[in-house]
């Protein structure tokens, strides 16, 4: 759900004068100056609109299909220490980058947590399963396609797009790392794990010895 919030603020920033919305931006000066707010609501500005319609959708979808795994505390909790780490890295990974916006680290985060949720969270082979298996697959799709565009040596792409690449696969790593915490700790340990009920159940079913079944 805290997907669906951050994509509603995505275009409410969109909505604001050019003058407020350069106060909520990534700028690099600004932050090394003091300006530290800036390390989450950077994520909230665009650029264009295209990567608006990309990124708040990405968001939306990826929110509430992982409303049903996770609590909103656990979400807000997420999304709270990812900002500042997807701005902290690009402050010392790209010290060129002066201005950015976008929210494709938040988005990348948010697909891995709600794809691997439902990959892992659904009965095989299942409606969920072949969805999350699926949004997975093309999400995957769309940032090899973006590295491929970035690292190409005939096609120059703009100089942002490196940067945007960048932080997805920040966000990506991100996104890993907060659904194994999630999954691990809040789902594998109360026994909701669909898959790994299965795999328990068929530990606890008495094997055949050379053929004949078990003595009692």
């Amino acid at each position: 759900m805290m997907g669906v919030l951050l994509a509603v603020l995505c275009w409410l920033v969109w909505q604001m004068s050019p003058e407020h919305v350069a106060v909520l931006a990534y700028d690099r000066h600004a932050i090394v100056a003091g300006e530290w707010w800036r390390l989450w609501t950077g994520h909230l500005t665009h650029a264009r609109h295209v990567d608006l319609l990309v990124n708040s959708a990405l968001l939306f979808l990826f929110g509430v299909l992982s409303f049903r795994f996770t609590r909103i505390w656990q979400e807000v909790l997420c999304y709270m220490l990812a900002m500042p780490a997807l701005s902290g890295l690009l402050l010392i990974v790209s010290s060129h980058t002066q201005i950015y916006h976008g929210a494709s680290g938040l988005a990348a985060m948010a697909a891995m947590i709600a794809c691997w949720f439902l990959v892992l969270e659904s009965e095989r082979f299942t409606l969920g399963y072949w969805l999350g298996v699926s949004l997975l697959l093309a999400f995957a799709a769309k940032v090899g396609l973006d590295g491929l565009a970035v690292l190409s040596p005939v096609r120059m792409p703009r100089p942002e797009a490196g940067v945007g690449w960048m932080v997805q696969l920040f966000g990506t790593l991100m996104g890993l790392a907060f659904f194994n915490a999630l999954h691990q700790g809040a789902v594998t340990s109360e026994g909701r794990n669909v898959q790994y009920q299965q795999g328990e159940a068929q530990k606890a079913i008495p094997r055949k010895l050379n053929g004949r079944p078990p003595r009692g």
